[in-house]
């Protein structure tokens, strides 16, 4: 099959999957990994029509010894994503009578790690983070005291909820329930529809945001449903950038974004709070999700041990 023809079938194999209601985000994960098939299908000298369990098999044993570019090798995390990404994608084609069945559906996928996350901030760190945007009038300029002011709305909103960047970009102001302190997030991953609750504290900067100051700083060509104006990616550009440049001048540890999520987990464990609860909190599906916060309490602990155990200096020389 030529390349020509692989690049027709994947732009049909994702126009049916946005028309189906896939989400942009998932969109832009189908488009980046299909083609890694498409290039273990050429390797092979295969067709669709040959393409059985044996080669679904091989495929994911052909991902695990190829690797990144880089020449790194791939977690099993992201085998399992490029996986999913290929049954999805024979699904597809035996929709449309391309193949009789998705060889996909008949192999045992490696388990994805739950991933444990990097550089948590403490609760002293996001203090002094969100304390930095709260004081947005500190700025010279108009263009810098409306940037600070903008992360300082969405880092309370994602602390407060555990939102992920994508989500809380898409958020449009009818999604906000100020009355019960609630929002509805339509745009959650997988495309599973949730409700968050807001801190006291984040309602009142929502409220002052949206009836007083987003008004005066959106213009014509934002988007006036969305709560800040801006799609996902353009959006989780602009927020990451000024929050590097943010832990940069505290001389706190490097974070996105997506750091307010990890961190509210975290610190919720730290304080009590069991782990069905952060489930239904940051809406994970999975416990299994929730349970690295408990890795990192653990990995916590065992420092603290280390430090401060009568025994730790035995065997050391003064």
């Amino acid at each position: 099959m030529e390349e020509v023809t692989f690049k027709e079938l994947l732009n049909r194999f994702l126009l049916e999957a946005k028309l189906s209601g896939r989400r942009e985000q998932g969109l832009i994960g189908l488009r980046s990994r299909i083609p890694k098939l498409f290039a273990y299908i050429l390797e092979m000298s295969l067709t669709f029509d040959i393409f059985g369990v044996n080669q679904a098999l091989d495929y994911q044993g052909w991902l695990l010894s190829t690797g990144r570019l880089d020449g790194g090798k791939y977690s099993s995390r992201t085998i399992h994503s490029y996986l999913v990404a290929a049954g999805s994608f024979f699904d597809f084609l035996v929709k449309k009578g391309i193949v009789f069945s998705n060889p996909f559906k008949e192999i045992t996928y490696l388990r994805a790690e739950a991933k444990l996350p990097r550089d948590i901030l403490k609760e002293k760190e996001i203090n002094k983070l969100l304390d930095y945007f709260s004081h947005y009038d500190e700025e010279k300029t108009l263009k810098l005291k409306i940037r600070r002011y903008r992360m300082h709305v969405l880092g309370e909103l994602l602390y407060s909820t555990g939102l992920r960047i994508t989500e809380a970009a898409s958020l449009k102001v009818s999604d906000i329930d100020f009355s019960m302190s609630l929002v509805r997030v339509n745009e959650g991953k997988g495309g599973i529809a949730r409700t968050v609750i807001l801190n006291d504290y984040t309602m009142s900067v929502l409220k002052k945001y949206v009836s007083e100051i987003r008004p005066l700083i959106l213009t014509a060509w934002h988007d006036g449903e969305l709560l800040f104006g801006t799609g996902w990616q353009q959006f989780g550009k602009w927020a990451n950038a000024a929050l590097k440049e943010a832990v940069d001048r505290l001389a706190i540890p490097n974070v996105t974004c997506h750091g307010f999520r990890h961190a509210l987990g975290f610190h919720l464990l730290r304080s009590g709070c069991s782990v069905r609860s952060i489930q239904a909190i940051l809406g994970h599906r999975s416990l299994r999700n929730t349970e690295i916060y408990t890795k990192v309490e653990k990995k916590d602990l065992k420092r603290i041990l280390d430090t401060y155990h009568p025994r730790q200096w035995r065997g050391k020389t003064a």
